[in-house]
Protein backbone atom coordinates (compact mmCIF):
# COMPACT_ATOMS: atom_id res chain seq x y z
CA UNK A 1 0.00 0.00 0.00
CA UNK A 2 1.70 3.51 -0.81
CA UNK A 3 2.27 6.05 1.45
CA UNK A 4 -0.57 8.15 0.31
CA UNK A 5 -3.17 4.78 0.36
CA UNK A 6 -2.29 4.30 4.01
CA UNK A 7 -2.84 7.94 5.24
CA UNK A 8 -6.41 8.03 3.26
CA UNK A 9 -7.06 4.58 5.11
CA UNK A 10 -6.01 6.06 8.67
CA UNK A 11 -8.43 9.15 7.62
CA UNK A 12 -11.34 6.83 6.99
CA UNK A 13 -11.01 5.15 10.35
CA UNK A 14 -11.74 7.99 12.14
CA UNK A 15 -14.84 7.73 10.70
CA UNK A 16 -16.60 5.19 12.61
CA UNK A 17 -19.90 4.60 10.23
CA UNK A 18 -19.68 2.89 6.93
CA UNK A 19 -20.70 5.16 4.20
CA UNK A 20 -23.13 3.13 2.60
CA UNK A 21 -25.73 4.23 0.44
CA UNK A 22 -27.95 3.41 3.19
CA UNK A 23 -25.69 6.09 5.61
CA UNK A 24 -25.50 8.63 2.81
CA UNK A 25 -29.29 8.36 2.81
CA UNK A 26 -29.38 9.19 6.47
CA UNK A 27 -27.01 12.20 6.25
CA UNK A 28 -29.37 13.30 3.51
CA UNK A 29 -32.11 13.18 5.39
CA UNK A 30 -29.95 15.05 8.95
CA UNK A 31 -29.23 17.59 6.58
CA UNK A 32 -32.59 18.37 5.43
CA UNK A 33 -33.98 18.88 9.51
CA UNK A 34 -31.26 20.63 10.44
CA UNK A 35 -32.11 23.24 7.73
CA UNK A 36 -33.37 25.88 9.91
CA UNK A 37 -31.02 25.69 12.46
CA UNK A 38 -27.97 26.18 10.03
CA UNK A 39 -29.80 29.34 8.73
CA UNK A 40 -30.25 30.51 11.83
CA UNK A 41 -26.69 30.09 13.16
CA UNK A 42 -25.27 31.58 9.44
CA UNK A 43 -27.52 34.87 10.27
CA UNK A 44 -26.18 35.34 13.50
CA UNK A 45 -22.56 35.36 12.08
CA UNK A 46 -23.94 38.19 10.10
CA UNK A 47 -23.41 35.96 6.56
CA UNK A 48 -23.87 38.51 3.64
CA UNK A 49 -24.17 38.19 -0.10
CA UNK A 50 -20.62 37.34 -1.79
CA UNK A 51 -19.36 35.45 1.56
CA UNK A 52 -16.79 32.61 0.65
CA UNK A 53 -17.52 29.85 2.49
CA UNK A 54 -16.41 25.82 3.24
CA UNK A 55 -18.14 22.75 4.79
CA UNK A 56 -15.44 20.97 6.34
CA UNK A 57 -16.24 17.25 6.13
CA UNK A 58 -19.67 17.84 4.28
CA UNK A 59 -20.25 14.52 3.58
CA UNK A 60 -23.34 13.92 0.79
CA UNK A 61 -24.63 17.35 1.16
CA UNK A 62 -24.21 18.60 4.51
CA UNK A 63 -24.52 23.05 4.89
CA UNK A 64 -23.90 23.21 1.17
CA UNK A 65 -27.05 23.92 -0.09
CA UNK A 66 -28.41 26.29 2.76
CA UNK A 67 -24.68 27.80 2.55
CA UNK A 68 -25.26 28.55 -1.09
CA UNK A 69 -28.64 30.24 -0.53
CA UNK A 70 -27.18 32.45 2.26
CA UNK A 71 -24.07 33.77 0.43
CA UNK A 72 -26.04 34.20 -2.62
CA UNK A 73 -24.82 33.82 -6.48
CA UNK A 74 -21.80 36.21 -6.16
CA UNK A 75 -20.95 33.84 -2.88
CA UNK A 76 -18.74 30.60 -3.25
CA UNK A 77 -19.09 27.68 -1.17
CA UNK A 78 -16.26 24.64 -1.14
CA UNK A 79 -17.16 21.38 0.37
CA UNK A 80 -14.58 19.16 1.43
CA UNK A 81 -14.97 15.18 2.53
CA UNK A 82 -12.39 12.36 2.37
CA UNK A 83 -15.12 10.03 1.34
CA UNK A 84 -15.10 9.66 -2.31
CA UNK A 85 -18.84 7.93 -2.08
CA UNK A 86 -19.50 10.89 -0.13
CA UNK A 87 -18.33 12.98 -2.53
CA UNK A 88 -19.74 11.45 -5.84
CA UNK A 89 -23.18 11.68 -4.17
CA UNK A 90 -22.56 15.33 -3.04
CA UNK A 91 -21.66 15.90 -6.58
CA UNK A 92 -24.86 14.34 -7.63
CA UNK A 93 -27.06 16.33 -5.56
CA UNK A 94 -25.20 19.93 -6.25
CA UNK A 95 -26.13 19.51 -9.70
CA UNK A 96 -29.47 18.19 -9.53
CA UNK A 97 -30.45 21.36 -6.86
CA UNK A 98 -28.74 23.55 -9.77
CA UNK A 99 -25.93 25.00 -6.53
CA UNK A 100 -23.79 26.79 -9.67
CA UNK A 101 -22.18 28.43 -6.76
CA UNK A 102 -20.41 25.10 -5.03
CA UNK A 103 -17.49 22.89 -5.44
CA UNK A 104 -17.06 19.43 -4.12
CA UNK A 105 -13.21 18.92 -2.87
CA UNK A 106 -11.80 15.67 -1.85
CA UNK A 107 -8.96 16.38 1.33
CA UNK A 108 -8.43 16.01 5.11
CA UNK A 109 -9.11 18.86 6.58
CA UNK A 110 -6.71 18.10 9.19
CA UNK A 111 -3.75 17.63 6.38
CA UNK A 112 -1.11 20.57 5.64
CA UNK A 113 -2.70 21.19 2.66
CA UNK A 114 -5.59 20.41 0.18
CA UNK A 115 -5.78 20.49 -3.64
CA UNK A 116 -7.89 23.09 -4.80
CA UNK A 117 -7.51 25.32 -1.67
CA UNK A 118 -3.83 26.80 -2.08
CA UNK A 119 -3.89 30.15 -1.16
CA UNK A 120 -7.49 30.51 -0.89
CA UNK A 121 -8.92 32.18 2.75
CA UNK A 122 -12.42 31.90 3.55
CA UNK A 123 -14.30 34.05 5.33
CA UNK A 124 -16.84 31.27 7.15
CA UNK A 125 -16.46 27.61 7.82
CA UNK A 126 -19.16 25.30 8.88
CA UNK A 127 -19.16 21.94 10.68
CA UNK A 128 -22.00 19.25 11.44
CA UNK A 129 -21.03 15.76 12.94
CA UNK A 130 -17.46 16.47 12.21
CA UNK A 131 -15.23 17.28 15.33
CA UNK A 132 -17.26 14.61 17.18
CA UNK A 133 -15.15 12.35 15.25
CA UNK A 134 -11.93 13.55 15.97
CA UNK A 135 -8.82 12.90 17.83
CA UNK A 136 -7.51 16.41 18.45
CA UNK A 137 -10.33 18.79 18.19
CA UNK A 138 -7.87 21.89 19.05
CA UNK A 139 -5.53 20.59 15.92
CA UNK A 140 -8.81 19.93 14.02
CA UNK A 141 -10.28 23.69 14.91
CA UNK A 142 -6.41 25.41 13.88
CA UNK A 143 -6.74 23.47 10.90
CA UNK A 144 -9.80 24.88 10.05
CA UNK A 145 -8.58 28.39 11.35
CA UNK A 146 -5.88 28.27 8.88
CA UNK A 147 -8.92 28.21 5.86
CA UNK A 148 -10.08 31.85 7.37
CA UNK A 149 -9.33 34.79 7.18
CA UNK A 150 -8.32 37.08 9.87
CA UNK A 151 -11.53 38.02 11.93
CA UNK A 152 -13.14 35.45 10.27
CA UNK A 153 -16.16 32.70 11.35
CA UNK A 154 -16.47 29.16 12.39
CA UNK A 155 -20.11 27.72 12.55
CA UNK A 156 -19.55 24.43 14.92
CA UNK A 157 -23.01 22.37 14.95
CA UNK A 158 -22.06 18.82 17.00
CA UNK A 159 -24.17 16.61 18.91
CA UNK A 160 -23.56 16.20 22.59
CA UNK A 161 -23.67 12.74 24.65
CA UNK A 162 -25.98 13.95 27.17
CA UNK A 163 -29.01 14.74 27.19
CA UNK A 164 -29.50 12.12 24.62
CA UNK A 165 -31.85 11.82 21.93
CA UNK A 166 -35.61 11.29 23.89
CA UNK A 167 -38.78 10.17 22.43
CA UNK A 168 -42.21 10.08 24.17
CA UNK A 169 -42.99 7.74 25.48
CA UNK A 170 -39.22 7.02 26.21
CA UNK A 171 -37.65 3.84 24.27
CA UNK A 172 -34.35 2.57 26.56
CA UNK A 173 -33.25 1.24 23.29
CA UNK A 174 -32.40 4.98 22.26
CA UNK A 175 -30.08 5.55 25.26
CA UNK A 176 -28.34 2.26 25.09
CA UNK A 177 -27.86 2.86 21.03
CA UNK A 178 -26.60 6.69 21.73
CA UNK A 179 -24.23 5.50 24.72
CA UNK A 180 -22.92 2.84 22.82
CA UNK A 181 -22.36 4.99 19.90
CA UNK A 182 -20.08 7.16 22.26
CA UNK A 183 -17.99 4.27 22.96
CA UNK A 184 -17.21 3.71 19.43
CA UNK A 185 -15.64 7.35 19.14
CA UNK A 186 -13.78 6.68 22.07
CA UNK A 187 -12.68 3.40 21.13
CA UNK A 188 -11.43 5.28 17.96
CA UNK A 189 -9.07 7.73 19.83
CA UNK A 190 -11.96 10.72 20.57
CA UNK A 191 -11.50 11.94 23.54
CA UNK A 192 -13.95 11.67 26.32
CA UNK A 193 -17.39 14.15 26.11
CA UNK A 194 -15.33 15.64 23.27
CA UNK A 195 -18.16 17.67 22.17
CA UNK A 196 -18.80 18.94 25.57
CA UNK A 197 -15.22 20.38 25.92
CA UNK A 198 -15.10 22.61 22.58
CA UNK A 199 -14.97 25.71 23.78
CA UNK A 200 -12.14 25.29 25.66
CA UNK A 201 -10.28 23.96 22.60
CA UNK A 202 -11.59 26.81 20.63
CA UNK A 203 -9.77 28.94 22.99
CA UNK A 204 -6.82 26.56 22.79
CA UNK A 205 -6.68 26.70 19.11
CA UNK A 206 -6.78 30.57 19.79
CA UNK A 207 -10.34 31.32 18.55
CA UNK A 208 -12.94 33.71 20.25
CA UNK A 209 -15.88 32.12 21.66
CA UNK A 210 -18.54 34.58 20.28
CA UNK A 211 -21.66 32.55 21.41
CA UNK A 212 -22.95 29.24 22.75
CA UNK A 213 -26.16 27.99 22.53
CA UNK A 214 -28.08 24.46 21.53
CA UNK A 215 -31.05 22.93 19.99
CA UNK A 216 -32.77 19.78 18.78
CA UNK A 217 -35.07 18.83 16.37
CA UNK A 218 -38.45 17.04 16.89
CA UNK A 219 -39.58 14.69 14.08
CA UNK A 220 -42.53 12.12 13.87
CA UNK A 221 -41.29 8.79 15.06
CA UNK A 222 -41.35 6.91 11.49
CA UNK A 223 -38.26 9.63 10.38
CA UNK A 224 -36.79 10.12 13.76
CA UNK A 225 -36.30 5.93 14.76
CA UNK A 226 -35.29 5.53 11.27
CA UNK A 227 -31.80 7.63 11.69
CA UNK A 228 -31.04 6.39 14.86
CA UNK A 229 -31.92 2.82 13.98
CA UNK A 230 -29.48 3.90 10.32
CA UNK A 231 -26.82 5.24 12.78
CA UNK A 232 -26.53 2.53 14.62
CA UNK A 233 -26.57 -0.16 12.04
CA UNK A 234 -23.98 2.25 10.23
CA UNK A 235 -21.41 1.98 13.18
CA UNK A 236 -22.13 -2.21 13.56
CA UNK A 237 -18.70 -3.39 11.60
CA UNK A 238 -16.79 -0.83 14.33
CA UNK A 239 -18.69 -1.19 17.39
CA UNK A 240 -17.91 -5.31 17.17
CA UNK A 241 -14.34 -4.33 16.23
CA UNK A 242 -14.06 -2.10 19.40
CA UNK A 243 -14.92 -4.90 21.17
CA UNK A 244 -17.61 -2.81 23.23
CA UNK A 245 -20.14 -4.87 22.12
CA UNK A 246 -21.46 -7.86 20.15
CA UNK A 247 -22.99 -8.49 16.51
CA UNK A 248 -26.02 -10.20 19.17
CA UNK A 249 -26.30 -6.81 20.79
CA UNK A 250 -26.06 -4.90 17.81
CA UNK A 251 -28.81 -6.53 16.18
CA UNK A 252 -31.09 -6.56 18.71
CA UNK A 253 -30.94 -2.64 19.25
CA UNK A 254 -31.59 -2.19 15.42
CA UNK A 255 -34.36 -4.56 15.95
CA UNK A 256 -35.62 -2.79 18.56
CA UNK A 257 -35.83 0.62 17.13
CA UNK A 258 -37.08 -0.60 14.13
CA UNK A 259 -40.13 -2.22 15.75
CA UNK A 260 -40.23 1.53 18.09
CA UNK A 261 -41.40 3.34 15.11
CA UNK A 262 -44.58 1.75 14.58
CA UNK A 263 -45.49 1.48 18.30
CA UNK A 264 -47.27 4.56 20.03
CA UNK A 265 -45.00 6.97 20.00
CA UNK A 266 -45.49 10.72 19.88
CA UNK A 267 -42.34 12.00 18.57
CA UNK A 268 -38.89 11.18 18.46
CA UNK A 269 -35.90 14.05 19.30
CA UNK A 270 -32.40 14.09 16.89
CA UNK A 271 -29.69 14.86 19.74
CA UNK A 272 -28.89 17.97 21.45
CA UNK A 273 -26.30 20.14 19.05
CA UNK A 274 -24.06 22.75 20.77
CA UNK A 275 -23.95 25.26 18.58
CA UNK A 276 -21.08 27.50 18.61
CA UNK A 277 -19.91 30.84 16.73
CA UNK A 278 -16.15 31.11 16.79
CA UNK A 279 -14.19 33.78 15.34
CA UNK A 280 -10.72 34.15 14.16
CA UNK A 281 -8.77 37.38 15.69
CA UNK A 282 -7.83 39.81 12.97
CA UNK A 283 -4.35 39.37 14.60
CA UNK A 284 -3.83 35.95 13.69
CA UNK A 285 -2.62 33.67 16.47
CA UNK A 286 -0.35 30.55 15.17
CA UNK A 287 -1.95 27.07 14.96
CA UNK A 288 -0.15 23.79 15.12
Amino acid sequence: MSTSSTAISGRVQRYILDGSDEDLGRLLSIAQISEDAARTAFDRVGVRDGWTAIDCGCGPIGGLAVLAEVVGANGRVVGVDFSEPSLSKARSVVAALGLDNVEVLFGDVNAPAIDGLTGRRFDLAFTRCFLMHQPDPVHTLGRIADLLRPGGWIVVQEPLRSPRPRSSPQCDALTAYWELIHEVLESAGVPHNTIDGLPACARAAGLAVINQSGFFTVVSPELGFDLHRGTLAAAKDRAIQSGRTTEGRIDQLVSELRAAASDPHDWVSTPFYLDLALQKPVTAHPTG
